[in-house]
C-alpha cells in the first residue's frame, strides 16, 4: 500500500544546478540550493524561463527568511561572508510543512481544494497546461508537439518536473480564454517582460547580487505565508469584481496567477507522477504587472513613453527582430536618462553597489530572459548575455558614456547606410533619372536588399568584445569604430550587389544629380562621408557623426 503522497522542495532534489568543481548537472532542494550555494556556478535547466523563475522563487525565500538585505553594507557582508546559516535554518524549519508540494491542507503555491471531481471535473487539464513552450494553450505549434500532426507528449511528470513546471507556470503563463471563475485570466505578472539577473563567480555570488535593499518586512508575504488559498477564496475575486495588489517583493515574486492543483498517482512500478492538474484563473493583479514606486519588480526596466505628455513608463520587453545589446543602454544608470523617466532594473543597480562596497576585482555579467509572443500567443523565448567588466564597478559613468557613445555610432553609420541604400534604390527604379520613381516602388525595392540587416548581424560579436575591453576604453572605442566601418562598407556591396550589380548599377552607385538646381550627392558619397566623419571624431570625446540628406 502506498504512504500519503509527499514531496518538500526544501529537501527533495529538483532544481537542476551545475557544481563549480565540473560534475554534471544534478538536482538538489532548495535548503541544499542556498546553504551550498559557493559549491555550484548556477541553476541550469535547459529552458531559461525555469531557472529564472526558479532564480526569483530563490530570491524570494531568501528575502523572507533574512528580513533584509537591510542596507548595501549589509549586502557586501553577505556577499563577503555568507548568509548568516542559524537564521535561514530556524525560517526552513517555521514554514518547513508549507513547501510541500502534495500537503492535503497547504499544497506549495496551489489552491487545496481545486480537485477533479469539483463540479464534474470542470477544472481538469493536461499538465501542459503549466508549460509555457510544451503545450499550452498559448502556444504556437513550433513549441507544441501535442499540437504538430503526429506529435506525442510525455503524458506523466516526476514530482520534479511537476515542481519546475508548476513555478514556470505562475511565472510566465499568457493571459486569454479560460473560462474557469472567469473568462479571461490575466497574464502572470511579468509573463512577457525582460528579466534581467547579474550573475556572479558562483552561486552564492548571484544570489547576493540580485537581492536588492529590502524594505517590505512588515506587510510583505510570500505565497507559502499567505493563507492557504481555496476555491471559495479566489472566485470570490471575480464575484465581486475584485483585485489584489502585491504586498511587497516576495509577494510579487511569487504570485499566485492561476489557481492549480497538481494530482499525485503512482503508476505501475510504485513511482509517484503526475498527468492531470486542477486549473482556473488565479488571483487577480491590480495595477501594472511592474509595479509603482517602492513595489517596482527590480528585475525589470521601465521606459519613458515616446509621448513627453504622458507619464506612464512602459516595461522593455525583448523584441521579435532586434537583439538587446542594440538598446544596452536601457539597462544602465544613465542619470540624463532617469531624469526623463528611465529606470534600470534594480537588480543591476543593486549588483554594481555591492561589487563597489565588497572591493571586488572583478565584473559582471547579465543575463536578460524574456517570452515573446504576438496576440496571446507565445512563439519564442530568448536569453541574452553581456560580459560587462570592472569598469561597470569602479567608473560607472564613464563606462555608461562610452557604452551609449558606440551604440549612436552604430545607429548613425545605419542611417547612413540606409539613406544611401534609398537613394541607390531611387537611381534604379528611375533608370538613372530618365523618369520619375513612385516612393512605394523605391522602398520596396530598399526593403529586399540585404545590406542593413547584414550590418547589425555582424556588429554582435564585435560589440561583445567593445563591451568586455572597455577597462581600456580607447583600445576599445577605436576597435569598435573600426569594426563598424568594415562591416557598413561589407552592407553596402552587398545593396549594390543585390540591386544588380551590373556597370549600370555602379555608375548610379556613384553618381550624383542635381535636381530643381539643388545637388544631390552620389549614394556611395553619403556613405563615405559618413564614415570620413566618424573616423575623423576624436575618440573619446566626440558624439557620433550627424547625417545629412
Amino acid at each position: 500500500m502506498n504512504s500519503p503522497p509527499t514531496f518538500n522542495l526544501l529537501h527533495e532534489p529538483w532544481i537542476p544546478v551545475r557544481p563549480l568543481n565540473g560534475d554534471s548537472v544534478r538536482e538538489v532542494g532548495l535548503r541544499d540550493l542556498i546553504l551550498h550555494a559557493r559549491t555550484y556556478s548556477r541553476i541550469d535547466d535547459p529552458s531559461p524561463l525555469v531557472t529564472v523563475a526558479l532564480l526569483r522563487l530563490t530570491l524570494a525565500l531568501l528575502h523572507r527568511a533574512l528580513q533584509g538585505p537591510k542596507n548595501i553594507e549589509q549586502a557586501a557582508e553577505w556577499f563577503r561572508n555568507g548568509f548568516p546559516t542559524d537564521t535561514l535554518v530556524a525560517y526552513f524549519q517555521t514554514w518547513e510543512d508549507h513547501f510541500d508540494l502534495f500537503h492535503p491542507e497547504k499544497p506549495f503555491w496551489q489552491v487545496r481544494d481545486l480537485t477533479l471531481d469539483l463540479e464534474g471535473g470542470k477544472y481538469r487539464s493536461h499538465w501542459t497546461r503549466l508549460g509555457t513552450e510544451v503545450g499550452s494553450a498559448n502556444t504556437l505549434p513550433l513549441f507544441n508537439v501535442a499540437g504538430r500532426p503526429g506529435g506525442e507528449r510525455n503524458d506523466a511528470l516526476t514530482p520534479a518536473q511537476a515542481a519546475r513546471r508548476l513555478i514556470e507556470g505562475q511565472t510566465f503563463l499568457l493571459g486569454g480564454l479560460i473560462k474557469r471563475f472567469t473568462t479571461a485570466a490575466k497574464a502572470a505578472p511579468v509573463a512577457t517582460l525582460a528579466l534581467t539577473a547579474a550573475q556572479g563567480n558562483d552561486l552564492h555570488e548571484t544570489l547576493c547580487l540580485n537581492l536588492p535593499v529590502y524594505g517590505g518586512q512588515d506587510s510583505d508575504r510570500a505565497v507559502w505565508e499567505r493563507e492557504p488559498l481555496t476555491v471559495q477564496s479566489v472566485r470570490g475575486f471575480y464575484e465581486d469584481e475584485l483585485s489584489e495588489v502585491p504586498t511587497g517583493r516576495a509577494d510579487r515574486y511569487t504570485w499566485p496567477s492561476r489557481s492549480v492543483l497538481l494530482i499525485p498517482e503512482f503508476n505501475r512500478e510504485g513511482e509517484m507522477q503526475v498527468t492531470s492538474i486542477g486549473f482556473a484563473a488565479g488571483i487577480p493583479l491590480e495595477g501594472t504587472a511592474e509595479g509603482s514606486g517602492s513595489n517596482v519588480d527590480p528585475m525589470v526596466t521601465l521606459r519613458p513613453p515616446a509621448d513627453p505628455k504622458r507619464p506612464e513608463r512602459f516595461p522593455l520587453k525583448l523584441k521579435r527582430d532586434q537583439l538587446l545589446w542594440r538598446d544596452l543602454s536601457a539597462l544602465l544608470a544613465d542619470p540624463d536618462r532617469e531624469q526623463r523617466g528611465s529606470q534600470p532594473p534594480g537588480t543591476l543597480t543593486h549588483a554594481r553597489a555591492v561589487l563597489d562596497a565588497a572591493s571586488a576585482p572583478q565584473g559582471t555579467s547579465v543575463t536578460v530572459t524574456g517570452l515573446l509572443s504576438d496576440q496571446g500567443k507565445a512563439f519564442a523565448y530568448r536569453q541574452e548575455s553581456y560580459a560587462f567588466p570592472h569598469a561597470f564597478i569602479t567608473d560607472p559613468e564613464a563606462f555608461i558614456t562610452e557604452v551609449n557613445r558606440s551604440l549612436d555610432v552604430a545607429r548613425a553609420t545605419a542611417l547612413a547606410l540606409n539613406h544611401a541604400t534609398l537613394r541607390l534604390a531611387a537611381e534604379v527604379v528611375s533608370r538613372g533619372g530618365e523618369r520619375e520613381p513612385h516612393k512605394d516602388d523605391v522602398r520596396n525595392l530598399a526593403q529586399t536588399l540585404p545590406g542593413l540587416g547584414a550590418y547589425w548581424a555582424a556588429l554582435e560579436a564585435p560589440f561583445r568584445v567593445f563591451l568586455a575591453e572597455l577597462d581600456s576604453p580607447e583600445e576599445a572605442s577605436t576597435a569598435w569604430r573600426d569594426s563598424v566601418t568594415r562591416e557598413a562598407r561589407a552592407a553596402w556591396a552587398m545593396n549594390v550587389q543585390g540591386a544588380g550589380g551590373d556597370g549600370q548599377v555602379l555608375g548610379f552607385a556613384f553618381r550624383p544629380r542635381r535636381t530643381d538646381g539643388k545637388y544631390q550627392p552620389s549614394p556611395q558619397s553619403i556613405l563615405d562621408c559618413a564614415l570620413a566623419a566618424l573616423n575623423a571624431a576624436p575618440r573619446m570625446s566626440s558624439p557620433a557623426p550627424e547625417v545629412h540628406s
